[in-house]
């Protein structure tokens, strides 16, 4: 192809071949080979490229016992599309004005050079001329299509309207430095970042404070309990030696009722004793 193709172009054909029916990789390079040369190496990178950018979804089918990879234009991928053609259309319009308004000059200047030669030689011109001259050769085409080119944006003398523009001097004239350093952008930033170290510091100071409060408050609770719990041991021993004390004297006043009791056998034994005697 003599024309070189972009991606944005590429993308734009393999879209439009997608839109029209779910396809695999191997039949869209075919139907994207009968518009312009392309392998198959070039083209799964440009799917993969559309599948990431969400313009193309894939999905896997059974066909002849193996998966087959299907690719399907999304919603998004359309938009894509539709973008892709109107540009398209828009290029292709200036493109054929051009091509068309050069292809005016250039039959226009074959016949002027024809008719200069029949009227200089009149009779003279035979067929054998007059063929090699329609058998001109694609190369010389396009060789004096594009010197045809060359003049016409020659003739348009862009660099002199754009020197005409004066746009240096106009860009000079908005004084662009000199309003940039009015508005005092760096003593701006260093105002900012002080008043940013500042809330930065009263943050921290008020972390500190907290932190501090939060220790204070744990140390208070902390001893609370320590005193709590001493309070609990204290009755708890107080209360074991009463209970201790209470054992002791049942202990005593056991011992002594049995001492009693003991006391009282005899008597009534030694009583029995003499009696028998």
């Amino acid at each position: 192809m003599t024309f070189t193709v972009n991606a944005s172009l590429l993308d734009a054909i393999v879209l439009s071949v997608v839109s029209t029916e779910d396809t695999y990789g191997y039949k869209i390079t075919q139907e994207v080979n009968k518009i312009i040369g392309v392998s198959e190496s070039t083209l799964y990178p440009v799917l993969r490229r559309l599948q990431k950018d969400h313009n193309l979804e894939v999905y896997d089918m059974e066909y002849l016992g193996r998966n087959r990879r299907y690719y399907k234009i999304t919603n998004k991928g359309r938009i894509l599309l539709n973008l892709y053609q109107e540009e398209w259309t828009l290029y292709k319009e200036k493109i054929d004005r051009v091509f068309n308004k050069n292809f005016e000059i250039f039959e226009r200047d074959d016949y002027m050079e024809e008719e200069r030669n029949e009227n200089a030689n009149p009779g003279k011109q035979n067929k054998q001329e007059k063929t090699s001259k329609s058998k001109m050769t694609a190369e010389e085409t396009l060789s004096k299509f594009g010197t045809k080119i060359n003049e016409t944006i020659d003739n348009l003398k862009i660099p002199e309207k754009i020197e005409s523009l004066k746009i240096g001097e106009k860009i000079d004239s908005l004084k662009i430095p000199e309003k940039l350093e009015h508005l005092k952008i760096p003593e701006k930033l260093e105002s900012l970042g002080s008043k940013i170290e500042k809330k930065i510091e009263e943050f921290s100071d008020k972390a500190d404070k907290k932190i501090d409060d939060v220790g204070d408050m744990a140390d208070k609770f902390s001893d609370e309990v320590e005193k709590k719990v001493e309070d609990f041991v204290e009755k708890a021993e107080k209360q074991a030696e009463n209970i201790g004390d209470e054992v002791d004297k049942f202990s005593e006043e056991l011992d002594k009722k049995i001492e009693d009791f003991v006391e009282k056998a005899e008597n009534i034994f030694n009583e029995a004793h003499n009696g028998d005697k």
